[in-house]
């Protein structure tokens, strides 16, 4: 008479093993949500902030360097048409800062007056040279009836992804 060799009480056990250890791995990769209850309001503030410029990493990552540099060149001018001078200006190239615009007023001044209030970007031209990249654009106002458009060059230095510097053609 032959005895059977039952493994179906090993296999159970293993099955249930694995089981385990899969709802381990899923609870530890769960997201960790930032509990904001103990911070202030600038702590919440600069906690967001951080949250914000790791998702646009993560996000530029992603893009090919053109893209990049469009979008740095958008995020200017979105800035400008947002009247949010300050963080436009520190967007600027330190030498080109002070060679054109001294101060912050004296940015917001030229801002307010020669760009359009409404602003559309027409990617004409792209190059690299060396570690910097020149990005041609015709920015025009969509809502003008003129349709009258400014042709004007950024030159942007990228440090690191959304770590840049630039300039552009004054007018």
């Amino acid at each position: 008479m032959k005895v059977k060799n039952d493994n179906r009480p090993a296999i159970i056990i293993a099955v249930g093993i694995i089981i385990v250890i899969v709802l381990i791995f899923i609870g530890n990769r769960k997201t960790k949500s930032t509990d904001y209850s103990n911070l202030t309001d600038e702590e919440i503030a600069v906690v967001v902030e951080k949250e914000i410029d790791e998702m646009q990493v993560s996000e530029l990552s992603s893009m090919g360097e053109r893209e990049r540099i469009e979008y740095y060149v958008s995020s200017f001018v979105q800035d400008i048409e947002d009247k949010e001078y300050e963080k436009a200006y520190n967007k600027l190239y330190n030498t080109f800062k002070k060679n054109y615009f001294p101060t912050l007023s004296s940015f917001e001044e030229y801002a307010e007056n020669k760009f359009p209030q409404i602003l559309s970007l027409d990617h004409t031209n792209f190059e690299r040279n060396g570690d910097c990249y020149i990005l041609w654009i015709t920015m025009s106002d969509p809502l003008d009836g003129k349709n009258s458009g400014i042709e004007m060059n950024f030159v942007v230095q990228e440090n690191d992804l959304n770590d840049f510097v630039m300039s552009f053609s004054v007018i």
